[in-house]
């Protein structure tokens, strides 16, 4: 395979790479924003039964308290994806750039 085509070849892994992981952005997207809207379903459901201010508070605090977790949650699972892909193209990189570089070397050391 001439360095040409292992660069085409490298394009097209680091693209499949790059679309995998916008897919599971996207879906870990949709997921937060769907785990969002359920919690304040669930806490505006919950929120006639409040009669008094200090009840009001702790409902408050307990709803804070979920989203902050589910946002921390959420900025976790994307930095995982984030370090996951940022490896494996740095893999692609250093494979395809080895794979250019040995040949060369070869033929200068026999030269």
């Amino acid at each position: 395979m001439n360095p040409f085509e292992k660069q085409l070849q490298l394009g097209r892994e680091l693209f499949e790479l790059n679309a995998g992981v916008l897919r599971r952005m996207a879906e870990l997207d949709a997921d937060s924003f769907r785990a969002f809207v359920e919690t304040n379903q669930s806490f505006f459901t919950r929120l006639p039964e409040v009669k008094d201010l200090p009840s009001l508070v702790a409902l408050q605090r307990e709803y804070g308290e979920t989203v902050w977790n589910g946002a921390q949650s959420a900025l976790k699972a994307r930095g995982e994806i984030v370090r996951e892909s940022m490896g494996k193209a740095g893999e692609l990189v250093r494979g395809a750039f080895d794979a250019t570089v040995e040949p060369a070397t070869a033929e200068q050391e026999a030269a």
